[in-house]
């Protein structure tokens, strides 16, 4: 082979490794993201949101980051939901007396309702500041949008409410139990009913049961909420 011809040959194989290495497969992949976004959203498999497949993943290329923001956070969430299911057992509240001798169990579940609320609040942190660090074609934006919506701030949201309702029914517990307390001499327990001394104190205690009773139904819906959260884990 001349010289000149070993060249061309030369020539002709870096030529070829140029065009290889310039392919584009952002437009491929960004339509693979989109179609698999849009059927999350159809096969209602946002809850929990799946975790892709390795051929799911080697179709939407780079795109794997943004989804995964998405699942990280959902896993996140679950994980701060999981101690919640304890405090749901404590909120179960059958007389004045239970609530009185199990005053130390709500200012338990007190505290760990604001250490989830802090967890589920810093991995929404954590999952906003990787969305808003996120430069995504103008046709995908509002697609991931929506599914990042469903995914991540609605439950966050949800989440967050269910926790400061759980929290308003302890702190309310608690109140009664200290109000009992204080009032030792005129409120006195037997099998586990109050039964008070005067009908000022007995308005009193009367009116703080009716508001914690009031809670009921919003605990309920706290309970769905947390159960499902957690469940996203599982």
């Amino acid at each position: 082979m001349s010289m000149w011809r070993a060249c061309l040959t030369g020539l002709a194989m870096a030529s070829m490794l140029v065009v290889t290495a310039c392919v584009n497969k952002e437009p491929q992949e960004r339509i693979a993201f989109i179609q698999l976004l849009q059927s999350r959203i159809n096969s209602e498999a946002l809850l929990p949101l799946a975790e892709l497949s390795k051929s799911e993943k080697e179709a939407i290329g780079d795109y794997t980051n943004a989804y995964e923001v998405m699942t990280e956070f959902q896993q996140a969430m679950a994980r701060a939901a999981m101690p919640l299911r304890e405090v749901l057992m404590v909120e179960t509240i059958r007389s004045v007396g239970d609530i009185v001798e199990r005053k130390s169990g709500f200012e338990t579940a007190r505290k760990t309702l604001a250490d989830s609320a802090a967890a589920l609040q810093k991995a929404r942190a954590k999952a906003d500041q990787a969305r808003a660090a996120m430069e995504l074609p103008p046709d995908l934006v509002p697609v991931y949008g929506g599914v990042y919506d469903d995914a991540v701030t609605a439950p966050a949201a949800e989440l967050m409410e269910a926790a400061s309702k759980m929290d308003t029914v302890a702190r309310d517990a608690i109140g009664i139990a200290d109000y009992v307390a204080a009032h030792a001499a005129d409120i006195q327990l037997d099998d586990g009913q109050a039964r008070v001394a005067t009908l000022t104190l007995q308005q009193e205690l009367n009116l703080r049961l009716q508001g914690l009773n009031a809670q009921a139904e919003s605990l309920a819906e706290a309970r769905s909420i947390v159960l499902l959260a957690a469940g996203r884990g599982s």
